[in-house]
């Protein structure tokens, strides 16, 4: 089931991308008005992240790692792997591939990359984030950089499709807005913001094309 799930997302992704009609679903927005867009006041810094996919029972999981709680913006965040593009990357891709080995342990080369999804502008932190989707055939062997990731979340992708997963109230972000926040309920963990708008990218990708995960 799961080598049939990544050959049809690999296929899946060269097709134009939902973008953001799919970012949309999951967008926080302002109560005052919700199609308000946050404007980019400087030129934004660059960052990558990998949203990898891989089988637990020969059904996909979706990795998701847990932002330990420090004086930031992203503190305690649910997020994929990934981090600031720096100048000895060579590539957006190779900077996302760097982190997630930085974070968590998983060489570049057990990696297949299976496409990219829309950018995201993420404003609290004025950073344009460059998301990639990746693609394993076995489960991780997973060593933590304790700074960075406090724990991991192995989610399974049908989980995503059901029926009452998406909520929605309010979250103070970083800068003290309080924003109208759609977000996946995770078995009590709220999973919101940039990551969940490019969940919902990854989700309308896979149900257009009508690929199986589970």
């Amino acid at each position: 089931m799961f080598h049939d799930f990544s050959k049809n997302l690999i296929d899946a992704f060269k097709q134009p991308l939902p973008g953001k009609k799919a970012h949309a679903i999951l967008k926080p927005y302002l109560s005052i008005n919700k199609n308000i867009d946050a404007p980019s006041i400087i030129t934004p810094k660059k960052g990558a992240v990998m949203a990898l996919i891989y089988p637990i029972n020969n059904k996909p999981h979706l990795l998701f790692i847990e932002r330990p709680e420090y004086d930031g913006v992203h503190s305690g965040q649910i997020a994929f792997p990934g981090g600031k593009i720096e100048k000895s990357d060579t590539s957006i891709l190779h900077a996302a591939l760097r982190e997630t080995h930085e974070e968590v342990g998983i060489e570049s080369e057990h990696i297949q990359l299976a496409g990219s999804l829309t950018e995201v502008f993420v404003f609290a932190s004025n950073f344009m984030v460059y998301p990639y989707v990746g693609v394993m055939q076995e489960i991780p062997i997973f060593k933590l950089e304790k700074k960075e990731v406090a724990g991991i979340l192995e989610i399974p992708l049908s989980h995503f499709f059901e029926d009452g997963i998406i909520k929605e109230k309010t979250i103070k972000n970083a800068l003290g807005f309080n924003l109208q926040a759609p977000y996946y309920d995770l078995d009590g963990k709220v999973l919101w913001g940039a990551t969940a708008m490019m969940v919902s990218e990854l989700c309308s990708i896979i149900q257009e094309n009508n690929i199986r995960v589970k």
